[in-house]
Formats: C-alpha cells, sequence, structure tokens
C-alpha cells in the first residue's frame, strides 16, 4: 500500500463507495438499518477498509447472496487515501455497522468495546493469526495478511553474488555488510535506497525490537511500567546498529540528506536496478512494478552477528485489516456476518476472491490460491517454512509512533539527536501511558 495506509491504516472516506445489494427473488433493494428486510432477510451491513478492492468486496457481497438468499448484504467501501473514519461516520448516521475492517490495534485500543467473542469459530483451526482483544479473545478476524523486511532486487543482487540467492542467508549484520560490498563492487553506487518517512521509520522500523519476547505485549507492558531501559537492551541497540549502516553515506543514496521525500525515487531506484535494497513491505510492489518487470524478495533485517538468532532469520508478518462483528448486531445478523467468514474461508468462490480478486495474502492454511505478486508470493512462502516473526507495528498505537515518536527517530537517523535522547524520548512516551 504506499505512503496512504500503512501507517495509520487509512479506510474510509469523503465520498462513500456504497454498494447497496439485494439477494436473489423479490427482495427490495432499498436498504435501511433494519436487522430484516420487508421480506424477513436478514440484513447487514459490511465495511471495507481496502478502498482498491471497492469492486472486488461488492462482487463477494453479490456472490455471497447468491449462496446464501436468506441475507442481504449492503457492503460499503471506502476511498484510498482519505481519513474519515466510515465506521465513525456512518454510527454517527445513526446506522448500525455488523462487521467492520479495521486495523489489528483497534480492538485493543479504540474500538476495544466494539467486537464479539470469535474465538469458538471454525476457522480458528486454519491460522495462527486471529487477533486477540483487550480480554485476551480473538475478536479479530485476520482479513489481509502483509509483511515487511528488505525488500530486494533479485537480478541486481544476483549479479553482485554471482548465481542464485537465498535471502535468508543474510542472517548476521556482518554478511548484510558483505552483500552491500558485493553489489558496490558490480557497479551499484549506492546499494541502499532507504527512505525516511514516519511511518515507515516509527512504526515499521522502529518497533521490531518487541518480537524479543515470544508476545510482544511483555516488552510494551515493561515500557509503561518503566522497567526497560532502551539504552542497554542489546536487541534495541542492535536494530539501530543495523539502521547505522543502511543509512550511511557510504550505502545509502540518501546518506548525506538522510531525511527528505524519498518514497518515489527509492522505489524507481531499486525497480530500474540502479539500487538493490530499500526497508519496505510487500505494499511496495505496486510502486516497484510500474518501473520495472524485474523480480523482488525479503530479507530478514538481522540485529547482530549471531546467525542462530531467530530475529536475523525471518521477516515481520501478520495481518493489517481485520473484520470485527459489532456486538450490538441481533444475534441474527451476527450469525450473518460469521457466515460471510466462513465463506472466506471454506467456499472456492470466497476462497478465489480473497487471493485471485483482491490479490490478498490469506492468513488461512486451507487456502489453496498464491498471490501473483512476488512479494507477497515470497511473505507466504516464508509463513509456509515458518520464518516469520509478528508485525510488530500491531502491537503499538501508530498514530502515536507515527506522529509523536517519528520526529525523534529521524532526527537520530539526521545525527542531531543522539540515541541515549531517543531511548529517554521513547521511554518517557510510554510511561506516560495510561
Amino acid at each position: 500500500m504506499k505512503k496512504t495506509w500503512k501507517k495509520t491504516l487509512l479506510w474510509t472516506m469523503t465520498g462513500v463507495l456504497g454498494f447497496t445489494l439485494a439477494g436473489c427473488g423479490n427482495a427490495s433493494s432499498q436498504t435501511n438499518d433494519a436487522a430484516t428486510t420487508a421480506d424477513g432477510k436478514v440484513n447487514i451491513v459490511i465495511t471495507n477498509g481496502k478502498g482498491e478492492i471497492a469492486t472486488q468486496w461488492a462482487q463477494a457481497a453479490k456472490d455471497f447472496m447468491a449462496e446464501n438468499p436468506n441475507i442481504q448484504v449492503e457492503a460499503l467501501s471506502g476511498a484510498v487515501g482519505d481519513t474519515v473514519n466510515l465506521l465513525d461516520k456512518l454510527t454517527a448516521s445513526g446506522k448500525t455497522v455488523t462487521m467492520a475492517m479495521m486495523s489489528p490495534d483497534s480492538i485493543t485500543n479504540k474500538y476495544k468495546d466494539f467486537g464479539i467473542d470469535l474465538s469458538q469459530e471454525k476457522w480458528n483451526s486454519e491460522t495462527q493469526y486471529g487477533v486477540k482483544d483487550a480480554n485476551g479473545k480473538i475478536a479479530g478476524f485476520p482479513f489481509s495478511i502483509e509483511g515487511f523486511g528488505l525488500v530486494y532486487n533479485k537480478n541486481v543482487v544476483e549479479k553482485a553474488v554471482g548465481g542464485s540467492f537465498d535471502p535468508f542467508s543474510i542472517n548476521t549484520r556482518d554478511k548484510l555488510k558483505e552483500l552491500l560490498d558485493k553489489i558496490k563492487a558490480s557497479g551499484v553506487t549506492y546499494p541502499v535506497a532507504y527512505q525516511t518517512e514516519n511511518w515507515s521509520v516509527a512504526n515499521h522500523y522502529s518497533t521490531q525490537f518487541l518480537n524479543q519476547a515470544a508476545d510482544p505485549n511483555t516488552i510494551l507492558d515493561q515500557l509503561k511500567a518503566g522497567t526497560f531501559n532502551l539504552a542497554s537492551n542489546p536487541v534495541w541497540n542492535g536494530y539501530y546498529d543495523t539502521l547505522d549502516l543502511l543509512t550511511s553515506p557510504e550505502y545509502n543514496k540518501y546518506g548525506e540528506r538522510p531525511l527528505g521525500k524519498y518514497y518515489d525515487d527509492a522505489h524507481v531506484s531499486v525497480g530500474k536496478g540502479e539500487s538493490a535494497i530499500l526497508f519496505n513491505g510487500n505494499w511496495a510492489y505496486d510502486s516497484l512494478k510500474a518501473v520495472s518487470g524485474e523480480s523482488f524478495g525479503f530479507m530478514p533485517v538481522p540485529v547482530d552477528n549471531a546467525p542462530s538468532n531467530p530475529l536475523n532469520n525471518k521477516i515481520a508478518v501478520g495481518p493489517t485489516n481485520i473484520l470485527v462483528i459489532n456486538k450490538n448486531a441481533t444475534p441474527e445478523q451476527q450469525a450473518a456476518a460469521k457466515k460471510f467468514l466462513d465463506w472466506i474461508v471454506y467456499n472456492k468462490k470466497g476462497q478465489d476472491f480473497l487471493v485471485n480478486q483482491a490479490q490478498v495474502i490469506s492468513a488461512f492454511k486451507n487456502n489453496p490460491y498464491k498471490v501473483s505478486n512476488p512479494l507477497g508470493a515470497a511473505i507466504t512462502d516464508a509463513i509456509q517454512a515458518n520464518k516469520t516473526m509478528p508485525f510488530s507495528s500491531n502491537y503499538v498505537k501508530v498514530e502515536d509512533w507515527g506522529n509523536i515518536l517519528a520526529p525523534d527517530i529521524q532526527k537520530y537517523i539526521a545525527k542531531k539527536e543522539t540515541r541515549a535522547e531517543l531511548a529517554q524520548a521513547i521511554e518517557t512516551y510510554y510511561k506516560n501511558q495510561k
């Protein structure tokens, strides 16, 4: 998704794209907030936060209704890049949204009282990515899986190493430096094009240290309690040692002036093969493919020089959009929404909608399809090879990291703030959290 998402998971719109979809038979196409339609169908409203799949979302609702004639679906989508919250907008207008798409952190923060318990749903046996609410109950259906790490241009890297390349062989910082030197020796002046937007340096890169615990919340709880010392933590320091390498003038195209609006230029550089590596996620492929037809993959971000360290051998992967059923919907509406979730997981048309039509990486191991996007395919392969760790951005308040903490991280990259000062800024932020 590029800069418009990620980073706050923008999922709404100024002009709501509404698809009022009637089921088969003689049902009226008129929709309202009633739990049932005039002819007795269960009426549900479902919202989609990925505006780029609005057409596919509407078609999925039609296909679902064709197989469930007793359910009428009003499928609404948000426009890409709009910051007006669709769920809030519809709720304020008096409409009850039966099921809403939202970011994973929402069900432990803003919408912690919205969802119902989905822990007993059958589809949990097909995925490890169900998202828990503040009470530890699974309330989020993992609609889309995404991942991030070091995106690399395969052709450039393979030329530099003189043959086939295993991205997971780069499992120490020294091996990463050795690879960067080989890329330079092959004729690429700057192997890295490191863009420094707030969401990238903060929500994504700088949260990776949370994965040193089996549950990232463990570290967050310690930070809130004031018992976790960042400055003395080897993992936290290790990620910034690696960031120093990636953003250095020796390897980074923007090293002399590391802060700037480099997102588009970085993608052009790596897409054309003028550089080889950028830190980003599978959403970057939309920009890369516009430049080049070359292949791309993911490398882990090494945190130290211990090849056996799990953090050096995995990429961050997890749900970035979840579907949550409204506890204020009627039992009949909740049951209908659960049927829609089952349809996505178990029905061939639902599986096809998710992966082939929407080009979403499925969280469910029973889905036989694989996205054609090579970065998405690389994530699927990493999941199957057990080479993934949690998507660390899901455990923080992304708005706060992007707005409050990112400026300190950017100052650190520009050498206008020390690492000790950065550690203090993050610790102070968490000590002030309720």
